[in-house]
C-alpha cells in the first residue's frame, strides 16, 4: 500500500488550536482521537486534542479584536484578505492532500476546493461588497436618509466535513470583509485541513483575535455557540444539528443563527430531454463526492416515455465508476470512500429500508474491497461502497426511504406522467434546496420552478456545481438566512438606517 509520507510529502504536526494569536497543545485535553482516512486505515495523522478551556479565551480575545477592526476602512481589511488569498494559494497542494487524507475525495476535487478558497476572496471583494455599498437617498424637502450595512460582532462558524475548507471560508470571508471577527469550529473529522487554513491567516498578518480556531468535537461546538460574547453563528451542518443550535439559542433573538443544512433534492426529466445527457449530468448530481454533498440529487420523476432508457443508461453509467483511494492514477478514481463506518451503514441500510417498502432494486450497493471490475490494483482497506439505484412504483410522502436525507451514492426513479404531480412530489419533502428539470423549455422551466419549493433550480443542468457569483441557499429545512455564496454577505451584516435634516 502507498504510504502516508509519499501521498503528503511532509510529516504534518498537530500544532493545537488558534486562539488569541498563537498555537496551543492543552496539557489536559478535554478530547482527543486520531484521524484515520477513510480512503485507506494505514493512513493515520498524529492524535488531535482540545480542551473546553480555551474557548471562553477565544471569545474573549476576539471581543477585544473586534472594535479596532470593524473600524477599520474596507480597503485596510481587503488588503488583508488578499494577502491571506496569496497564502492560501501558496499551501494549495498541502491543502488539498490533506482534504484528499482526510475525507477520502479524490485529489481532482479537492484542489478544485483549494483553488476555490482564493476565488471566494476575489467574488466578494468583487460582487459581494456592492450589496452592502451605502446608500443615499432624497427624502424630499430638508430630509436626507442614508442605509449602511455594519457588522454584527463576533461569530462562530461551524464547519461540515464535505467541503471542510471551501465552505467554511464561504462563511469567514465576507463576515471578516464586513468587520465581524471569526471563530472557527471546524468539523472533528477534518482538524488538519481547519490547521493549513490557520496556518495561512496567521501568515497573513490579521490582528490578533480576528481570526482564531477551536478544534473540538461537538461539546466543544455546543459550548462555543451559547457564549454570551458570541454575536451570531453561521454553520453549514445536518438539519438536525442545526436544530440544535437553534433551540440553544431560541431564547437569545438577538444573535443571528445563519444555517446552511441539507437537502433531499429532486430532478423532473420530461419527454424531449435529451436521455445519454441527462444520465450524465444524474450520475454527476448523485455520485460525485460520494453523494455527500447537499445538493446531491436523490429523486427523479421521469416522464414514462423515457423511463426505462434513462434507467438503463444511469445503471450503465453507474456500473462503470471508477472508486478508488483519492490518490490512484491509473485509472483516476470518480468516487471515493464514504466518511465513515456509521455513514456507511446508514447507507446500506436505507437501501434495505427502500427494499422492505417495495422499491425495485436496479442496482444494490455492495460494501468493496479487494479488486473491483473496474481497478486494476486492489483497494486499500477503507469504506468503500458501489452506488444505490432503485425505482418506486409510487411517490410516497410518508417513506423513509423517499424522503430522509441518506449522505451517500443512492438515487432513485419514478414514473410521473402528469407535471403537476410531478411537481407535487419534488415539494413533498421537508427540504428544498436543489432542484433541476430536464426537457422542456425556458417557458416551461420558469413555469415549474415558479411552483418549486426551493433556493436553487437548474434547467438542463446538474444539481452540483453551483455558481459563486449567485446567491446560494434552502428553503424549509434546508436553511436559512442565505449564509452561502453570494448572498452570505447579507448574514454577517445588518442593516442600519440614517435620517438627516438639511
Amino acid at each position: 500500500m502507498i504510504p502516508l509520507l509519499k501521498v503528503l510529502d511532509e510529516n504534518i504536526q498537530f500544532l493545537g488550536s488558534y486562539v488569541d494569536g498563537a498555537w496551543k497543545i492543552p496539557t489536559s485535553a478535554s478530547v482527543s482521537w486520531v484521524v484515520k482516512s477513510p480512503a485507506n486505515f494505514e493512513w493515520v495523522l498524529p492524535e488531535v486534542s482540545a480542551s473546553k478551556d480555551y474557548i471562553e479565551e477565544s471569545v474573549f480575545a476576539a471581543r477585544k479584536a473586534y472594535p479596532e477592526w470593524r473600524r477599520k476602512s474596507f480597503e485596510e481589511r481587503i488588503a488583508v484578505l488578499n494577502k491571506f488569498g496569496e497564502e492560501l494559494l501558496a499551501r494549495k497542494e498541502l491543502m488539498a492532500r490533506v482534504i484528499a487524507i482526510e475525507i477520502g475525495k479524490p485529489i481532482d476535487e479537492c484542489r478544485g476546493e483549494a483553488q476555490a478558497l482564493k476565488a471566494k476572496i476575489d467574488i466578494t471583494v468583487q460582487d459581494a461588497r456592492k450589496l452592502v455599498e451605502t446608500q443615499r437617498l432624497d427624502l424630499g424637502p430638508g430630509g436626507r436618509g442614508e442605509i449602511h450595512y455594519r457588522p454584527k460582532g463576533v461569530l462562530a462558524v461551524i464547519g461540515p466535513f464535505n467541503f471542510p475548507a471551501h465552505l467554511s471560508n464561504g462563511h469567514i470571508i465576507p463576515a471578516l470583509m464586513m468587520g465581524n471577527v471569526c471563530i472557527l469550529k471546524p468539523s472533528e473529522k477534518a482538524p488538519y485541513s481547519a490547521q493549513v487554513y490557520a496556518q495561512a491567516a496567521e501568515a497573513a498578518g490579521f490582528p490578533t483575535g480576528v481570526f482564531q480556531m477551536l478544534q473540538g468535537d461537538g461539546d466543544i461546538a455546543g459550548r462555543l455557540v451559547g457564549q454570551s460574547g458570541i454575536d451570531g453563528v453561521l454553520a453549514t451542518t445536518s438539519y438536525e444539528i442545526g436544530a440544535k443550535i437553534q433551540n440553544k439559542l431560541a431564547e437569545k433573538t438577538e444573535k443571528i443563527v445563519a444555517l446552511e443544512m441539507g437537502g433531499k433534492n429532486a430532478a423532473i426529466v420530461w419527454e424531449g430531454a435529451d436521455v445519454m445527457q441527462v444520465a450524465q449530468d444524474l450520475i454527476q448530481s448523485s455520485f460525485l463526492t460520494t453523494g455527500q454533498r447537499c445538493t446531491a440529487l436523490s429523486r427523479v420523476y421521469v416522464h414514462p416515455s423515457i423511463k426505462d432508457e434513462l434507467i438503463n443508461q444511469v445503471h450503465v453509467l453507474a456500473k462503470d465508476l471508477i472508486i478508488n483511494h483519492p490518490f490512484a492514477d491509473d485509472p483516476k478514481p470518480y468516487m471515493g470512500p464514504i466518511i465513515s463506518e456509521q455513514a456507511r451503514d446508514k447507507f446500506l441500510r436505507y437501501s434495505d429500508i427502500a427494499v422492505s417498502e417495495g422499491a425495485e432494486s436496479i442496482m444494490r450497493p455492495k460494501v468493496l474491497d479487494g479488486v473491483t471490475r473496474k481497478n486494476r490494483n486492489p483497494l486499500p482497506d477503507g469504506y468503500y461502497v458501489s452506488p444505490s439505484i432503485h425505482y418506486v412504483k409510487e411517490a410516497n410522502a410518508k417513506s423513509p426511504y423517499q424522503t430522509h436525507e441518506i449522505f451517500g451514492p443512492d438515487i432513485f426513479f419514478c414514473e410521473t406522467s402528469e407535471l403537476e404531480e410531478a411537481i407535487a412530489n419534488v415539494n413533498s419533502t421537508k427540504f428544498g434546496l436543489a432542484f433541476s428539470l430536464f426537457g422542456g423549455d425556458e417557458t416551461m422551466f420558469h413555469k415549474v420552478a415558479d411552483e418549486i419549493e426551493g433556493g436553487l433550480c437548474y434547467w438542463n443542468r446538474p444539481t452540483t456545481g453551483a455558481s459563486s457569483k449567485l446567491p446560494f441557499g434552502g428553503w424549509k429545512r434546508s436553511g436559512n438566512h442565505w449564509p452561502a455564496g453570494l448572498f452570505a454577505i447579507y448574514a454577517s451584516s445588518q442593516v442600519q438606517t440614517r435620517l438627516m435634516n438639511g
